[in-house]
């Protein structure tokens, strides 16, 4: 943003990276996940059937209170492809569960991959540009297979940036696009709350001071700063910009896989506290952030400094709010 001689610094970091890569010279860390990559097509040891079975899982654990709850696998002709981080069928299975909700409830007609489901790519911090291309390519088949209309990335910045911003140039897509159009998560919240698709409660706004965590990933890389805060004002009664903000806020202190690497723990906490000022700064007690490397960030900030705060996903949050359709509740809670 403030280089004067207008050099891409991201850019330029990135091909560091790939050098230093290429001479071995990368956090074990980093090279374990990449070479995960390689192996699972994903960060994590998750497999296609661990990746089915956790969908199908999800799905009998909600059935019950969203009668009809389904999570689609390998549907051709869907409208959305919807694709995770692998830390979610791996730890967090109920942000799988919580967004198959939201689609449900929105009459969503959309789908998981079996294969080329994780958006994912720590080979992108590591600097491995092949098993970058690798990755993002299992992502785009499954694009094709489906013959989906769009792309859907959860609530992850880098995972937008590895398939819709660099993804189309890894895989040598000389038009800069992927198959289909790819949204964030955030883009398909907001359009889904403008075209009335999920109507929230107001009573059930968010009270207390909020105020939210700008993602590099999309918001300087892609552009969405007003997305979010859009979403804001449906969401939250007492909203409180950190300063600065938009493309011009502070890393979360988590990025660029620095969440990954234990050896610079240390240093990351000294880095941390730019982001706790900003904080403090508001006023506010409960910070949102779309993004699995700022929450990690946010919450290894207040086990570290113990300032107060709560953070979360938007998932949660809409589920707490979303208004169910008559249609769509259990048999004893219909009107």
């Amino acid at each position: 943003m403030y280089c004067p001689h207008g050099i891409d610094m991201g850019v330029m970091f990135g091909y560091l990276r790939g050098l230093c890569f290429s001479q071995g010279f990368v956090p074990h860390e980093m090279k374990i996940g990449s070479g995960m990559h390689w192996i699972y097509n994903a960060q994590m040891d998750v497999t296609v059937t661990d990746y089915v079975e956790t969908c199908e899982w999800m799905a009998e654990e909600n059935e019950e209170y969203y009668p009809g709850l389904t999570i689609p696998v390998d549907k051709v002709d869907s409208d959305i492809m919807y694709v995770v981080n692998a830390r979610e069928p791996k730890h967090y299975p109920q942000d799988l569960a919580e967004a198959a909700i939201l689609f449900h409830l929105a009459g969503e007609n959309w789908t998981v991959p079996s294969k080329g489901w994780e958006g994912t790519s720590l080979s992108m911090f590591a600097g491995d540009w092949a098993c970058c291309k690798q990755q993002v390519e299992g992502v785009y088949e499954a694009m094709e297979r489906l013959k989906v209309k769009r792309y859907v990335g959860t609530e992850c910045g880098h995972q937008h940036r590895a398939t819709i911003t660099e993804g189309p140039y890894w895989a040598g897509r000389k038009s800069g696009d992927p198959p289909a159009p790819g949204l964030h998560y955030v883009e398909w919240v907001l359009e889904a709350l403008e075209t009335g698709k999920l109507k929230l409660d107001p009573t059930k706004k968010i009270k207390e001071p909020v105020t939210l965590q700008d993602p590099c990933n999309y918001v300087r890389n892609h552009g969405l700063a007003d997305v979010t805060r859009k979403i804001m004002s449906y969401i939250a009664e007492d909203f409180r910009e950190m300063s600065p903000n938009r493309e011009h806020n502070f890393c979360c202190g988590g990025g660029g896989g620095m969440n990954g690497i234990g050896r610079y723990r240390e240093e990351r906490n000294i880095g941390l506290k730019v982001k706790r000022d900003q904080i403090l700064a508001t006023g506010a007690k409960f910070v949102v952030s779309a993004c699995h490397n700022c929450w990690d960030a946010i919450r290894d900030l207040e086990e570290v400094y113990k300032i107060g705060i709560k953070w979360s996903f938007l998932k949660p949050i809409l589920l707490d709010m979303v208004i169910v359709p008559d249609h769509l509740k259990p048999e004893e809670e219909k009107e």
